[in-house]
């Protein structure tokens, strides 16, 4: 591919991020590639136009940085701070050797699914996003169960009575969704998950659905409840509010150097418990 300006967006509550962010963009500057340098802040980015985004954090700074890049076609490589970096594709000591191959044209585009998002109230879209990992239907407050009234292409599945409802990716598939007892997907799969969180008395065994599945959540509370897309607060539930989950028509793009089969040989590693880092 080729890179004309590269922007370099670091996780602002990391003080290392910014550091490394301007050693990059030192060490890019000097080899007359354009670059810029800002915080990934919870909006969007705006700094200036990038053919290749660089994130200088974990995994919440690439999934707020592909609000931008989705849309713009735009790819990106993740370096990681963070403490899992199942998105990442360089660490801190291993940047400059990446970033070398990288301006000398190597490296593939990894294509991952997204899923839109829309909160329907009383028949009418009040909030629509795309997400990378998932999207979350999950209680208030206070620790009362969801009922979620859950139909697919039409057609009525169940009733859940849970803690909540995550419908992933199989990007998703290693986050909230694995928490929650989800199987893990390979990234590069296009199936969407259906993880019920804590269900009571309901159906309890994860859905793996088709890629073009629709899926229709009514909610029946008497408290707020809570719609969350990777991890942004997207809006409040309230009774006979209707969550549809569909694929998204963009996608994320991601600059990679490595092999697929490294997602395998680093699984394990990446989610074996560190005495809570």
């Amino acid at each position: 591919m080729n890179i004309h300006t590269i922007g370099l967006i670091y996780n602002p509550h990391v003080e290392a991020a910014r550091v490394l962010g301007e050693e990059i963009l030192a060490w890019l500057t000097a080899r007359q590639v354009q670059a810029w340098l800002g915080a990934g802040q919870e909006s969007v980015p705006v700094q200036g136009p990038a053919d290749l985004f660089i994130t200088l954090g974990g995994d919440g700074t690439i999934l707020r940085t592909m609000q931008r890049a989705a849309p713009a076609g735009v790819p990106v490589l993740g370096v990681n701070l963070g403490r899992v970096g199942f998105l990442t594709e360089a660490s801190p000591e291993t940047w400059p050797q990446v970033l070398t191959r990288v301006l000398a044209g190597e490296g593939w585009i990894e294509i991952r699914a997204m899923l839109r998002v829309t909160l329907l109230r009383d028949g009418v879209a009040i909030a629509q996003e795309d997400a990378l990992n998932d999207a979350v239907i999950s209680r208030g407050a206070l620790a009362r169960t969801l009922r979620l009234e859950t139909s697919i292409d039409g057609a009525f599945v169940t009733r859940y009575v849970a803690d909540g409802l995550i419908l992933a990716t199989a990007t998703g598939s290693t986050a909230y969704a694995y928490a929650s007892g989800g199987p893990i997907l390979p990234p590069w799969h296009n199936s969407i998950l259906l993880v019920p969180a804590a269900p009571h008395l309901s159906l309890e065994r994860p859905l793996v659905l088709d890629k073009h599945a629709v899926i229709e959540v009514k909610v029946n509370t008497e408290i707020p409840g809570m719609l969350t897309v990777d991890g942004r607060m997207e809006g409040e539930l309230h009774h006979g509010d209707l969550v549809r989950v569909e694929r998204s028509p963009l996608q994320a793009r991601f600059l990679r150097l490595r092999s697929r089969n490294d997602f395998y040989r680093t699984l394990v590693a990446r989610l074996t418990p560190r005495n809570g880092e």
